[in-house]
């Protein structure tokens, strides 16, 4: 059997895709980050999946096999999984992979509702690091001094050109039959309910909301656009953007 995972910075309709997935088939086992920022990705790396928590990731292994040894198709959505694929590539054999990316600004606005890369009121409690620079297969590794001046948006943009380099270079492994490529604007239309069916092999006719999916964190509301003075000069999170069709103007704001 498969196991298919979604790719993406988090932020980008991975929780609603789950919800969904789910009435699709009785042979579906669906879950949204099941061990949630357990995977480490501030720490580990696709070079290094089990430098950090190594027990619990190897764990959530053992569940994953377990599905698929029983004949189920194991689906997992969310972000935190990111740095893990390759290896659960090697793990488990076949592994899919449904790509969701996003507007830059649009994510990063979106990742500050929650809070990640802000230091938090009380000194004791850490910040939400979704990412931190390191290790030299990174995008940025050349300009890993400037982290500690960014702003929490800066490093929430860092963060976001990391994971679609990352997914880039996935994509040169990945048999091309294994991967759809989906934008967030995409996800919610009949357009990617036909891909998706045919990609995890379903009916085309599968169950689709009617609803706009809602932001559960709407309320959080960022009240400007953030501001990105140090990053805007280096080219390399240009470039990405500009491959994935998003714009990137001269400007210290998109």
């Amino acid at each position: 059997m498969t196991a298919f995972f979604v790719l993406s910075t988090g932020r980008c309709g991975t929780q609603w895709l789950a919800e969904t997935l789910q009435c699709w088939s009785t042979n579906f086992v669906v879950q949204h980050e099941p061990i949630h920022l357990g995977y480490r990705p501030d720490l580990n790396t696709p070079q290094n999946p089990l430098a950090a928590n190594a027990e619990q990731i190897q764990n959530h292994l053992t569940y994953i096999k377990r599905q698929l040894q029983q004949g189920k198709t194991y689906i997992e959505t969310g972000f935190p999984c990111w740095r893990h694929l390759h290896w659960f590539k090697q793990q488990l054999g076949e592994v899919k992979i449904i790509y969701i990316h996003r507007e830059p600004v649009k994510t990063v606005q979106s990742l500050l509702k929650l809070n990640a890369f802000i230091p938090p009121f009380l000194p004791h409690l850490p910040v939400k690091n979704l990412f931190l620079p390191g290790a030299e297969q990174e995008l940025l590794y050349q300009h890993q001094s400037l982290w500690p001046q960014l702003s929490p948006a800066e490093k929430n943009l860092w963060y976001w050109a990391e994971v679609q380099w990352q997914a880039w270079l996935y994509q040169q492994q990945w048999p091309v039959d294994d991967w759809l490529s989906l934008s967030f604007n995409q996800l919610f239309t009949a357009d990617a309910r036909q891909q998706l069916a045919q990609f995890l092999h379903c009916e085309t006719d599968v169950s689709w909301p009617v609803e706009q999916p809602l932001d559960q964190f709407g309320g959080a509301s960022v009240q400007s656009l953030p501001d990105f003075p140090i990053l805007i000069k280096i080219p390399q999170i240009r470039d990405i953007a500009i491959r994935l069709g998003y714009q990137f103007p001269n400007s210290t704001r998109f």
